[in-house]
């Protein structure tokens, strides 16, 4: 490839991944908007859960059907159905019609990320991949730091629609480019039986399980009817599943891979990587508004010293793997500098100045950032280049897996720590009619996140409890100091799952990367590298 068709391929490619991770955060702020115009409040959070829910379970049918018939098909149909399901989310005119329409437009999404981390394995070499895995993980992870603001601009400037129509231009220029550009790869030709069996349990399977941690902890308890159901039948699901992927001709997830050391300690690290960052998305806000007292906006400033670490890192460290051509390094200080960051996290109080938070946050982006290139090219360099979509699909979907997981456990242990400890600061009279109906609505952090909820909860306790007037501030303390307690506890936890990621790290095994992009896998120190196949040169 020349170097400006190269430029060209490589700018569509990283507008496809910025696309598809913008669209799993840019709706949040425009829903409220949506429910005023299309009504269906029960369905709020399905608008969000359907997209990533269906994103993540099509991941690995993806790359493997990226693997048998062709990069570039699967991302001009990826692409080209998540623009016309774009389209009609815009015109949706029901919630039903929204939700449906955002679990087809995850397909596509789904689609597209899968492909594109493959791709690099496909048109770069080791050192220009490392450069450039780097550069596309920071164009993912901007996309989800700065699609929540961008969803709330254009909802108050325009309307919530606007936030599917700004979608439409970018996803046509990405689309022209890759039709023009992108090179069709030559494929050997042996076509087996299709794994539908596979496909369909994979799916099955992941759905059933991500739905019972999407619904845990949050509209059903974790010990209800519905959760348990959904958790039994999406591992009889998965078991079936791995028992077809044994006996198929050639399965969705050849399950040889996961004997590999490098792959399955990659898979721990992506879970460990992605539940970490999903945890400072959801609770550094939280904690710096319910425990340091800022504003929202003061909270979302502070997110800003993680950001710009986790960009820079992700750039320099593929970088600096370009030059050295070692990856190892860089994961064990990315998951140290992470164990730091949360166990720093985990001791801070009220009066921890923003300077040092903020320099925590920058440490912590460097940290998580460093680990992303990592991933991507263990994965690459550990398995046969005929392998090179599915096991690529393999990292993106325990990523996926560990932000939900991430997201529902984390969520859990916050709020039953924070109601133990409610319970155990306030006196039992209190904490009685905390309990009960009158008082269920305030036994939540909200009441020392929002002022009206400050002076609801004042003026309740005051009718409540007449002969104690300093009862409020005593609630008011307990709830703060508990909230405290309770992300304390969280952060103690995520730095316990970077420990996790840091022995994976140690006990890695470093396998050289290929000295091209179209050789498989080999070992330098005993075999010549082979010569590439005569499909994929006469492919190039």
């Amino acid at each position: 490839m020349g170097r400006r068709q190269l430029t060209l391929t490589l700018g569509a490619l990283m507008l496809c991944v910025f696309l598809s991770a913008l669209d799993s955060s840019i709706v949040a702020n425009a829903l409220p908007r949506v429910v005023v115009d299309l009504h269906g409040f029960e369905l709020y959070a399905w608008v969000t859960t359907g997209y990533l829910l269906s994103s993540t379970a099509v991941v690995p049918i993806g790359g493997k059907l990226g693997d048998r018939y062709g990069r570039k098909p699967m991302l001009i149909g990826g692409a080209s159905f998540f623009l016309a399901m774009t389209l009609l989310c815009g015109l949706a005119q029901s919630m039903p019609q929204l939700v449906v329409l955002r679990t087809l437009q995850g397909l596509g999404g789904g689609v597209m990320t899968a492909t594109v981390f493959a791709v690099m394995g496909q048109l770069l070499a080791p050192a220009e991949r490392a450069r450039i895995s780097g550069l596309i993980t920071a164009v993912f992870s901007l996309a989800g730091v700065i699609g929540p603001v961008v969803g709330g601009f254009l909802t108050d400037t325009f309307s919530w629609r606007a936030v599917f129509y700004v979608n439409l231009p970018f996803v046509l220029l990405a689309l022209l480019i890759l039709w023009r550009f992108f090179p069709r790869v030559g494929y050997s030709g042996r076509h087996l039986p299709i794994d539908f069996g596979g496909a369909i349990t994979s799916v099955g399977g992941i759905v059933l399980l991500l739905l019972a941690l999407s619904l845990g902890g949050r509209e059903f308890a974790w010990t209800s009817p519905v959760v348990m159901a959904l958790l039994g039948c999406g591992v009889a699901v998965l078991a079936l599943f791995l028992w077809l992927e044994t006996r198929a001709t050639d399965p969705v997830l050849p399950l040889s891979l996961l004997r590999d050391n490098v792959v399955a300690i990659s898979s721990t690290n992506s879970l460990a990587q992605s539940m970490g960052q999903i945890s400072l998305a959801l609770f550094v806000p939280l904690y710096a508004q319910g425990v340091m007292g800022t504003s929202a906006t003061v909270s979302g400033t502070i997110m800003v010293p993680l950001l710009i670490g986790m960009v820079v890192s992700n750039i320099a460290a593929g970088l600096w793997i370009a030059h050295i051509g070692r990856y190892k390094v860089f994961a064990i200080i990315g998951f140290a500098l992470a164990i730091a960051g949360f166990g720093m996290l985990s001791v801070f109080g009220p009066t921890t100045p923003f300077v040092v938070l903020g320099g925590c946050l920058a440490m912590l982006g460097v940290g998580v950032g460093m680990i992303f290139p990592t991933l991507t090219l263990s994965y690459q360099s550990a398995v046969e280049f005929s392998q090179l979509g599915v096991a690529t699909s393999l990292n993106q979907f325990c990523r996926s897996i560990g932000s939900t997981l991430g997201s529902a456990v984390f969520g859990s242990i916050l709020v039953l720590r924070f109601t133990t400890g409610l319970h155990g600061a306030v006196p039992q009279a209190v904490g009685d009619w905390l309990d009960s109906p009158a008082g269920s609505g305030l036994r939540d952090p909200q009441s020392v996140l929002n002022a009206d909820a400050t002076a609801a909860l004042r003026e309740q306790l005051a009718a409540a409890f007449p002969s104690l007037p300093t009862v409020a501030d005593q609630v008011l303390r307990a709830i703060q100091d508990s909230l405290a307690s309770a992300l304390h506890l969280v952060f103690f936890i995520g730095a316990l799952v970077m420990l996790c990621g840091f022995v994976g790290s140690i006990i890695w095994r470093e396998i050289p990367m290929r000295s091209s992009a179209s050789t498989t896998r080999y070992d330098a120190a005993h075999d010549p590298p082979p010569a590439p196949s005569p499909g994929l040169a006469a492919g190039r």
